[in-house]
């Protein structure tokens, strides 16, 4: 579900100092970022930086900026799938979490250098969701699945996604394989 694309872990948790956190901490946090932005007009060929900096104005709800970022960093190294998923999800939320268009485009390359790439599956299973195409989203979900730590608030939120598009295409849920008659 729409929900879903914001449960996919891309960042340690929020500590004390994180542009969360309150005060003093997320002044100097965005302050750092500011800098890195500045280092990085005289190191344009650094695809890591311009992947912190995308990063880190994401952490900052700096969207656009922060899919500007991504998008330098991937026009260096074409064929990463995190940057590639990172820059779709930055640039859908910029574009008020709408994921046509270009990021769908971005995550399709994502798979396409790494089939089982986390973020890039549940992207596309969410952008699947808003199309109304179910069977599709629980298709990207499920594989997921086969990825991810079975006992994860993550893995719980791909099992609610995928209950919830079952349920919306009139889709019994799939047997438990440890069910017995």
């Amino acid at each position: 579900s729409p929900g879903l694309m914001a449960g996919v872990p891309t960042a340690p948790p929020v500590a004390e100092g994180s542009p969360h956190d309150s005060g003093a901490g997320a002044e100097q946090f965005a302050a750092a970022v500011e800098r890195l932005a500045e280092k990085l007009r005289d190191q344009p060929d650094n695809a890591e930086g311009w992947a912190l900096l995308g990063r880190s104005l994401s952490a900052l709800a700096k969207h656009e900026r922060a899919a500007a970022a991504y998008a330098k960093a991937a026009q260096l190294v074409p064929q990463n799938a995190d940057i590639l998923a990172d820059y779709a999800d930055a640039l859908a939320m910029a574009r008020g979490r709408n994921l046509e268009g270009e990021p769908l485009a971005l995550v399709k390359r994502a798979l396409a250098a790494d089939p089982d790439h986390v973020k890039a599956l549940a992207l596309a299973g969410t952008a699947e969701f808003e199309r109304r195409n179910y069977a599709g989203a629980i298709a990207y979900w499920e594989r997921i699945l086969k990825l991810i730590p079975p006992d994860t608030e993550f893995t719980r939120s791909v099992i609610s996604s995928i209950a919830e598009a079952r349920e919306l295409a009139g889709v019994a849920a799939a047997p438990m394989k440890d069910a017995k008659p």
